[in-house]
């Protein structure tokens, strides 16, 4: 899997388009659940600035999408939420970030599901390739929301826990800014971490689809 979408642009636009379109869907889902969760713990405060609604507007990031785009990896707007809501201390509020990793690979498993539909039972190659590039790309986005970094979900939540260690960690990291993370994007891929994490989601999916009638 190549960085970024503008190779797809040149070479497949169908791919493009179905990935572009895809992980739209993803990061507004990615909120819409995060808000779900907040809302089911007695946090309504994302709800109540429209983050439950699937308006684009109200989701999208302009430079989260422009990094997509460049890069193969984005992010949507962040979530409001309000800490004193929540009780177990900060376990419920840790459990709706991770909520944000779960809908990317909510996601990935749908169009991992739609790649194989489109092989045995359309027997559509070009289809098949499209939709199992997104669903690895929301894979992906799934995996690397999990790691401990801020801003991501994972560094949220071990915000919202107080987790010392994690937390000193995270403020060594955030003084490098947004090139400290993206050197962390990429180092994790070249090292073949988010490859090999990848692989295992995948490996899961292949058993549950295949335990699927008609499918296996």
């Amino acid at each position: 899997m190549s960085f970024g979408l503008l190779g797809y642009l040149v070479s497949d636009l169908t791919t493009f388009v179905i990935i572009l379109v895809v992980m739209v869907f993803a990061f507004m889902f990615h909120n819409v659940f995060q808000t779900w969760a907040a809302s089911r713990y007695g946090d309504p405060t994302p709800r109540m600035h429209g983050f439950l609604s699937f308006e684009p507007q109200q989701h999208i990031n302009p430079m989260g999408l422009m990094f997509f785009v460049l890069l193969g990896f984005g992010w949507p707007n962040q979530i409001n939420l309000n800490s004193q809501s929540f009780r177990g201390r900060g376990s419920q509020e840790a459990l709706v970030w991770y909520a944000g990793p779960m809908a990317y690979i909510i996601v990935a498993f749908a169009c991992a599901l739609l790649a194989f539909i489109f092989l045995f039972s359309f027997e559509n190659a070009s289809l098949h390739r499209s939709f199992l590039i997104a669903a690895q790309i929301a894979t992906l986005h799934g995996i690397i929301n999990l790691f401990p970094l801020y801003p991501l979900d994972g560094g949220f939540a071990q915000i919202a826990i107080g987790n010392p260690t994690m937390m000193r960690f995270m403020g060594w990291v955030g003084r490098f800014g947004l090139l400290g993370f993206i050197v962390f994007f990429l180092l994790m891929n070249v090292l073949g971490v988010t490859r090999a994490l990848m692989t295992l989601v995948f490996q899961i999916f292949e058993i549950i689809i295949k335990a699927i009638p008609g499918l296996g």
